[in-house]
């Protein structure tokens, strides 16, 4: 039976508690708590869905997190998490969920600034919540007992189910599409001739690793493509899916050096198929067009060259940062926050051009490798060698593009261009990762 001084007493002690994590902590602090009517708030649906918005929270605010505790009481599950990171911006969150997330209005979640301040909507322009069963005010509801509490439960019960039927269709897009970036990146390690990459037959310009390194790479990603593709079927902002995937991919970058022993064979395709993998996801779950995905993309990357903005406060600078100071090439982010046009506009086309034209695959990649030779300002090659060398590749690709345009490859004159590439030590691995994500959107392409 319903005790309400009970009730009122562990309100109070969950206060105290708040209050303990903020002293303790010197952080904001978020907290997680069913919305649900009525006195059983320790229900099955009560618990199950604050579990499902607790991991959301967990995904987007990962490491950031440096306490949580749980709490179990005549409340229901409730959830605190000390959070560094800026309370304002965990209110924005928090409110994003709440509106966004199919279950959104079924929680509260509660931010607190380091001095237990509570943010409210009021703070950033909003208006309070609206009803689950209809467009009024939650609260006007509530106090003039609009709906039965049967009527609100039955509501979220409709919901819970909404968003069951939405993780089994999660569940097949995740699986096909980690499954073809799988098959991407290791289609593409397996283009030969390929100018200085590795290949099946050849280490290409590389001695610090071959063909099965980068197998035991691309296989060590396979949890990291599930994820990034989990992540982007959502209803959420394509920035707190970036926020998500930002940490998936450090964590994808510690496995592939794990599996590699400390060499680096993936790391622009994490960040390139990850950003690709989960937009596509994205596109999909709000049943968007194909070139979509483009869109999605310029709008989560548009102020990634930010990063260069303050470049020269830098006590030390990455390859990238480096040659952009030296030769002003802004790299994968520019690709990126162009939406990967040359991709779609381009190299999607050569490569599907080419297997509807009768070729094996083996072909089809070689063409879209030179494609993108010839249009890329490399920075892999740029970070191993000049701006010489690579307007060398680039003039070589361009004259291989028109030469073989519309004539069958000549591979015996390729193997030799790739003898003197190897020579020279010349691997263009920036447009190997692009031919990667060339092949995964066009396997993906049907689907839409």
């Amino acid at each position: 039976m319903f005790n309400l001084e009970e009730f009122l007493l562990m309100r109070e002690k969950r206060v105290e508690i708040q209050n303990e994590v903020i002293e303790n902590f010197k952080n904001p602090i978020l907290v997680l708590r069913a919305n649900y009517p009525g006195e059983e708030k320790n229900s099955f649906v009560a618990k199950y869905i604050v579990e499902i918005i607790k991991d959301e929270i967990l995904e987007i605010f990962n490491s950031q997190i440096i306490y949580s505790k749980k709490i179990e009481s005549i409340e229901g599950p409730t959830y605190i998490y000390s959070i560094n990171y800026s309370g304002k911006n965990i209110k924005k969150i928090a409110m994003e969920i709440e509106e966004s997330h199919i279950l959104g209005r079924c929680v509260d979640i509660d931010v607190f600034d380091n001095n237990g301040y509570p943010f409210s909507r009021k703070d950033f322009g909003g208006e309070k919540r609206q009803c689950l069963l209809c467009n009024d005010m939650a609260f006007v509801c509530a106090r003039t007992k609009k709906h039965t509490q049967k009527d609100v439960q039955i509501a979220i019960e409709k919901r819970l189910e909404e968003y069951l039927n939405s993780e089994r269709n999660k569940i097949e897009i995740t699986d096909t599409f980690s499954n073809l970036a799988l098959k991407s990146i290791i289609l593409e390690v397996s283009a030969s001739p390929s100018f200085g990459l590795v290949s099946p037959h050849t280490n290409g310009s590389h001695e610090d690793m071959d063909f099965f390194t980068f197998i035991d790479s691309g296989f060590s990603l396979n949890s990291y493509f599930k994820k990034v593709v989990n992540a982007g079927y959502s209803p959420l902002s394509v920035d707190l899916i970036f926020k998500k995937i930002r940490f998936m991919g450090k964590v994808a970058e510690n496995d592939m050096f794990l599996a590699t022993h400390n060499v680096n064979t993936h790391k622009g395709m994490i960040f390139l198929m990850g950003i690709t993998a989960a937009l596509s996801a994205k596109a999909k779950y709000e049943n968007l067009l194909f070139n979509d995905i483009s869109s999605l993309i310029k709008d989560m990357c548009r102020d990634i060259l930010k990063d260069f903005n303050d470049i020269h406060k830098k006590s030390s600078l990455t390859h990238g940062e480096k040659l952009y100071i030296k030769h002003g090439v802004v790299g994968v982010r520019g690709i990126v926050k162009n939406g990967l046009d040359i991709i779609f506009n381009n190299s999607v086309e050569i490569f599907e051009k080419s297997l509807v034209s009768g070729e094996h695959i083996n072909s089809a990649m070689i063409r879209t490798l030179i494609f993108l030779m010839s249009n890329l300002e490399d920075t892999t090659i740029l970070h191993r060698h000049d701006i010489e060398i690579l307007n060398f590749v680039k003039l070589k690709a361009k004259d291989l593009h028109l030469k073989f345009d519309n004539n069958s490859l000549d591979i015996n004159l390729l193997t030799e261009i790739e003898k003197e590439f190897i020579e020279k030590r010349i691997s263009p691995g920036g447009a190997a990762d692009l031919l990667a994500i060339t092949m995964f959107l066009y396997f993906i392409k049907p689907y839409f």
